[in-house]
């Protein structure tokens, strides 16, 4: 524990310096972060075409939802796992509740990862192969998203679509 007050500096710099350093740096999408941007308005588009082919109400893509989607993308990503649940057990509704607040009525969750070049084609085709993927896809209730992609260290993509229902 710093005893003075330039100890305190020296371990925050030394603390900051490691951050910016650590290797387990991930990139998060950002909404101007035109690579990741364009993959997840594609995927986007992609889920409504297919939502119109079976005659099923458009996902409105919401801004506080594609920050918990990156978020948790970015999370897995840079801590290595691939779950619903975070290592520290907080669930889709837990973390859609603190990003997006209260108020709707539905939750649901798609994940997945690639390293393919067209990842969002990929991820698509096996959410639509996968029974449970599918399902949150196609369900009618579902009227918001939220999509986020991070980058792996090894150069896979992680995906994440959060879907929701709002009382309209």
């Amino acid at each position: 524990m710093p005893r003075t007050p330039i100890q305190a500096m020296g371990l925050l710099l030394g603390f900051w310096i490691a951050l910016g350093l650590s290797p387990l740096n991930v990139t998060i999408a950002r909404a101007d972060d035109a690579p990741f941007a364009e993959l997840e308005a594609r995927l986007h588009r992609a889920v409504n075409a297919i939502r119109v082919r079976h005659h099923l109400i458009l996902l409105e893509r919401r801004s506080d939802l594609d920050r918990v989607a990156r978020i948790h993308s970015a999370d897995m990503a840079q801590r290595g796992y691939l779950s619903h649940e975070t290592p520290e057990g907080r669930d889709p509704v837990d973390r859609i509740a603190e990003g997006a607040g209260s108020g709707f009525t539905l939750a649901g969750e798609n994940l997945g990862t690639t390293d393919r070049s067209d990842s969002s084609r990929e991820i698509l085709e096996g959410w639509l192969a996968s029974p449970v993927h599918r399902r949150n896809l196609l369900a009618p209730p579902f009227n918001a998203t939220g999509i986020g992609v991070a980058r792996n260290r090894d150069g896979s993509w992680v995906y994440t679509q959060v879907y929701v229902t709002y009382p309209k």
